[in-house]
């Protein structure tokens, strides 16, 4: 053998005797950020936050390290709800990966948070300024679309539509490509409905169907048309009764104190089961969820159903609280709120709670601190219902005085509906929209816009005393009947 081909075998030799070279630093960062991401979309939340931590704490001079920082943030945020925590997160990216991709995104989360429990003008403006920081020093960013959208929501919060819809429409006409895109569109009509625009807002939900057919906001889209059109596609709003509804529901149709509607899924809380139970698409029931004496329902900012029982609440599947005032005098001990009538979740994070005995509403925070009355004054209430709206306003029903308000966060009045009007009301809904639907044992279901002018009345020969009320995806209304022991749908 010649000496230049025993040289060759030799070098094969210790090509496969050598180790195989590692990864470089930031290739393996890169690939655990990934994997994190993949989990997190597979519902595998804890595991993907390992993944994050490990490139933060094991891989500290990458570039993944600033978007390992954004998701842990994400997961405080919403997975944990602590804010604080989250907070941190975010601000470390924006500080310390100042110059990196993900710092625009730092700014963006910031924005957010602030505005998803913003309850004053101050920290909606504050929220904004997170945004604007997007625009103004990431011009170039893809998080540029998101920031922009983002500050058209913390306008419309405001009650600013006209600029919320203008922003939007920048979006969608300037980034059709983004993934901020389709939902910018959307917003485009719900601004512009809320300015009392219906017809043209009609025409921007289309839009979202033709121009982003396969994007998640289509099929809202449909659902908001479809309920405007009830209201304002004709000369006057319409309502028929639906012969094809019907719950197989024996027992649980037996004393209904209350019906809600989360992610599509109709819940009906029944004395009789002492419980609330889920109906599906086919009107069978699901697993229920147990609590003393069901009161009323109603939904977090975050869609998840909250079940007022008279000694406790039930949030979600297994969150159970109950509460407490300070004492009422020196050596007393606390006292337990043990006669629940509502109860509400706000956008702010606060808990609010309508007590019969004490004649008022109490306002906790997220960790059941007593934070005093809701509103802050020494009115005696006796509120039997209270939910939010999709604006984060608080409306009750007191069925005493036959009157619905609504309020914001920070306690004051926007609007009232009754006494006149309203002869035995029980219930009430809210809409997209923020019309109100209230259910009276007397005359229907009444709906009123948010002037606070009667609109439209729904009944029929079926209906004979309506006891609870609720609204589907679509504007359909649901409202159960106490004579028949059957929920009927209007749409």
């Amino acid at each position: 053998m010649n000496r230049p081909a025993a040289l060759v075998l030799v070098l094969l030799g210790l090509a496969r005797t050598a180790p195989a070279q590692e990864p470089a630093p930031e290739e393996q960062a890169r690939r655990l950020l990934e994997d994190g991401r993949a989990y997190r979309a597979q519902g595998k939340l804890k595991q993907a936050l390992d993944n994050f931590n490990i490139v933060v704490a094991s891989f500290p001079a990458t570039d993944s390290v600033g978007y390992a920082l954004l998701e842990i943030g994400r997961y405080r945020m919403e997975v944990d709800g602590d804010a604080e925590k989250a907070r941190a997160s975010f601000e470390q990216v924006t500080k310390q990966y100042a110059r990196s991709d993900a710092a625009p995104g730092g700014y963006y989360y910031l924005g957010l948070l602030t505005l998803s429990r913003a309850t004053t003008p101050a920290e909606i403006d504050d929220a904004l300024a997170n945004f604007t920081r997007v625009a103004t020093l990431y011009p170039r960013s893809e998080w540029v679309p998101r920031a922009l959208t983002a500050s058209a929501r913390a306008h419309r919060r405001a009650g600013r539509y006209a600029e919320a819809a203008d922003i939007n429409r920048r979006v969608s006409l300037e980034y059709p490509a983004s993934d901020a895109a389709a939902e910018a569109q959307f917003e485009i009509g719900q601004a512009l409905a809320l300015q009392g625009q219906p017809r043209v807002a009609m025409e921007e939900f289309q839009q979202v169907r033709n121009r982003f057919p396969q994007s998640a906001w289509a099929q809202p889209a449909l659902e908001r048309t479809t309920g405007l059109y009830r209201l304002f596609g004709g000369a006057k709003p319409s309502f028929a009764l639906d012969p094809a509804f019907s719950l197989a529901g024996g027992d649980i149709l037996k004393d209904v104190r209350a019906l809600a509607v989360a992610g599509g899924t109709l819940w009906v809380a029944s004395d009789k089961t002492r419980s609330a139970v889920p109906f599906d698409a086919s009107g069978k029931p699901g697993p229920s969820r147990n609590v003393e004496e069901p009161r009323a329902l109603s939904l977090t900012p975050a869609g998840e159903l909250v079940l007022a029982g008279k000694t406790a609440l039930r949030v979600g599947a297994s969150d159970v609280r109950s509460f407490t005032t300070p004492p009422d005098k020196p050596g007393a001990q606390a006292k337990p709120v043990d006669r629940i009538l509502a109860a509400a979740i706000t956008p702010g994070g606060s808990v609010l709670v309508a007590d019969e005995e004490r004649e008022a509403i109490l306002r906790f925070d997220a960790k059941g601190q007593y934070l005093g009355t809701f509103p802050a004054d020494s009115t005696k209430r006796k509120v039997s219902r209270m939910l939010v709206d999709g604006e984060g306003g608080i409306v009750t029903l007191d069925r005493d005085e036959k009157t619905v308000r609504v309020w914001q966060e920070t306690g004051k009045l926007v609007r009232a509906v009754g006494p006149a009007g309203l002869k035995r009301p029980v219930d009430v809904a809210v809409d997209a929209f923020r019309n109100l639907y209230v259910a009276d044992e007397e005359l229907g279901v009444l709906v009123f816009n948010p002037q606070g002018q009667a609109i439209a009345t729904i009944t029929s020969p079926e209906l004979k005393r309506p006891k609870a009320v609720t609204l589907d995806p679509t504007g359909a209304v649901l409202v159960y009947d106490d004579r028949a022991e059957r929920v009927l749908r209007y749409r």
